[in-house]
């Protein structure tokens, strides 16, 4: 069985690689946006708009799993 505090470093660092990740396709849409028109510019907008609130939703996801990874490591 793995230790604990290598399960939650492993579930922290995937957190952060989630919220890497959501940033710079963030940044991507944002980038398209600059250069498209018409439809796709309107489509590219929804996208941001929907991967904002996504990537708002796992910055909370991530405290929450911060917050499990202390707590756990504390029953120890």
């Amino acid at each position: 069985m793995e230790p604990i505090s290598e399960i939650g470093s492993r579930a922290l660092e995937a957190a952060a690689d989630l919220k890497d990740l959501l940033h710079l396709a963030h940044g991507a849409l944002h980038r398209i946006e600059q250069d498209i028109h018409g439809k796709n510019y309107v489509k590219a907008k929804e996208l941001t708009v929907k991967l904002h609130n996504l990537r708002r939703e796992v910055s909370i996801f991530s405290m929450e799993i911060d917050a499990y990874v202390k707590e756990i490591e504390s029953d120890r």
